[in-house]
C-alpha cells in the first residue's frame, strides 16, 4: 500500500487516496479494497444507487444487516444499519475530497 492521504473516516470505515499511483483504499473493519480512479467511480455510483433501496435482513443473532455482493460470487460484505450509514458517508465525502485534493495539487 502506498503512502495514501486519508480522505474521510467515520466509525469503522475510511477511504485513503494515493495521488502518485491514483489508487483508493477503502478500509472497513477487517477488509481493505483497492481501486483505481475509474474503479472507485464505478463502485461509488453503484453504492449511490443502493441508497434508499436497501434491504436489511435479520441474521441468526437478530442483527439486521445489508448484504453487498462482490464480483466474486463467494465473497459478500455485510453492514449493520450504522455501519452502512458510516460507509456510504465516507465514500461520498472521499469522492468530493479527492476532487478538492486534485485541484490543490
Amino acid at each position: 500500500m502506498c503512502q495514501a492521504t486519508l480522505l474521510s473516516s467515520k466509525g469503522t470505515s475510511s477511504v485513503s487516496y494515493c495521488p502518485k499511483c491514483k489508487n483508493h483504499y477503502i478500509n472497513h473493519v477487517s477488509y481493505l479494497l483497492c481501486f483505481t480512479n475509474f474503479q472507485y467511480d464505478l463502485f461509488y455510483k453503484e453504492i449511490k444507487n443502493k441508497i434508499g433501496n436497501e434491504e436489511f435482513l435479520t441474521f441468526p443473532n437478530d442483527q439486521k444487516k445489508i448484504i453487498l455482493t462482490s464480483p466474486v460470487e463467494e465473497i459478500l460484505f455485510t453492514f449493520t444499519e450504522v455501519e452502512w450509514s458510516n460507509f456510504t458517508f465516507v465514500l461520498d465525502e472521499a469522492y468530493y475530497m479527492r476532487e478538492v485534493y486534485n485541484i490543490i495539487l
